[in-house]
């Protein structure tokens, strides 16, 4: 046998690996998974060209190689076995012969030195960071990124670096042109970030993937170059292609006189939203505010089926408003302020309005912006 290593190890290196390799791809070998083993450790490698992922994991090597096979039937075929030591031997003509206890699969492969080979990076050049903040950062911004590929300078969450009041300021922003979010934490200065980077959504979502299953108290280094970003975390390396382009200016979208404030309860509002949105347009979500002395009506019609309102009780005295916004995104901007109370500042039926926590001590550490709808 030329290795052994444990299923459970496997597996989830493996439960990593295949998310990134076999998407949609006209080269077959982007479907497999690169396995290299050497010394006490075996290397898994997967990319799209776009991320890639690298892990490594404890194993015996009783003979150093590499070798290339189907990332799907790999993990399909390790999930099922039992638990216990998987013994691993490289055959002619790049196949791999893979046994656990009483079970035998031949697997076929590819020349793994047709493997596209990994981005360089400097090892001196990673900074770290805390995993609670990164995996925070991006819970509270990738939301609201587009999903429409064409406008691939919005499909991504811009990454940058300022200073204010004298400290290192990491910021998220995404927006897809309707609704933006933005959160800021404090933060050790990383190289690269000084202008500002765009990550791919796909990227992010493996980021936060990777992120699930780690302490919350440990750290994660990363840096970025002109054309990538590098995560690594314990054994794994996640290297993504950034997205070449300029990002909005922002800035400018962030209302500065909206001069009416709510003060809302995040639960009650939130429940209210998705009960009178099941009435709204499939298509467009429209949901109706009417806001008067301490009170906020929603209500939503469809022409099919009928009209819904609800009226949620409020802080608010100022003169009245009646505003149109998509409900889906005033629910998904509420779901990531943890605070149990939130604001909501308007001007009138036309601009933008800001949602913000109401506990925050300073209020730019995290706000979204939703457009309004004309309903």
């Amino acid at each position: 046998m030329n290795f052994e290593v444990e299923k459970k190890e496997f597996l989830k290196g493996l439960s990593l690996i295949q998310s990134v390799a076999g998407r949609k791809t006209t080269l077959p070998i982007l479907s497999h998974i690169l396995l290299e083993w050497k010394e006490d450790s075996l290397y898994l490698t997967g990319t799209d060209l776009e991320t890639a992922i690298r892990e490594q994991l404890p194993a015996t090597i009783h003979r150093d190689g590499k070798g290339s096979t189907s990332a799907k039937k790999l993990y399909e075929i390790v999930r099922e076995l039992p638990d216990g030591t998987i013994h691993i031997e490289k055959k002619e003509n790049h196949w791999m012969t893979l046994q656990c206890g009483k079970s035998v699969f031949n697997l076929a492969g590819l020349d793994p030195d047709e493997f596209p080979t990994m981005p360089s990076y400097r090892e001196d050049f990673f900074s770290k960071i805390l995993i609670k903040v990164v995996r925070e950062m991006i819970g509270k911004s990738v939301f609201a990124a587009s999903n429409e590929e064409s406008r691939y300078h919005l499909n991504g969450v811009y990454f940058v670096q300022s200073k204010s009041a004298g400290r290192e300021i990491l910021r998220m922003v995404a927006t897809d042109g309707h609704r933006l979010s933005l959160v800021d934490r404090e933060g050790r200065l990383i190289r690269g970030l000084e202008k500002g980077i765009i990550i791919p959504k796909k990227g992010v979502m493996e980021i936060r993937k990777i992120l699930e299953d780690r302490d919350g108290e440990g750290d994660m280094e990363l840096y970025f170059d002109q054309s990538h970003g590098f995560f690594r975390m314990g054994k794994s390396l996640l290297v993504i292609r950034l997205i070449d382009g300029e990002f909005p200016e922002y800035d400018q979208v962030i209302p500065k006189g909206n001069d009416k404030k709510l003060v809302l309860e995040k639960e009650k509002v939130s429940g209210s939203l998705r009960r009178v949105s099941t009435m709204a347009s499939d298509r467009v979500e429209g949901i109706r505010f009417s806001v008067k002395d301490n009170t906020l009506e929603l209500s939503s019609y469809h022409q099919d089926f009928g009209d819904a309102r609800e009226e949620v009780d409020v802080v608010y005295e100022g003169a009245p408003i009646e505003i149109g916004f998509n409900a889906r995104y005033l629910i998904e901007a509420l779901n990531v302020i943890d605070t149990a109370e939130v604001i909501m500042e308007l001007k009138d039926e036309g601009s933008p309005g800001i949602i913000r926590p109401s506990s925050s001590t300073d209020p730019t550490d995290q706000l979204c912006i939703v457009m309004p709808m004309r309903i």
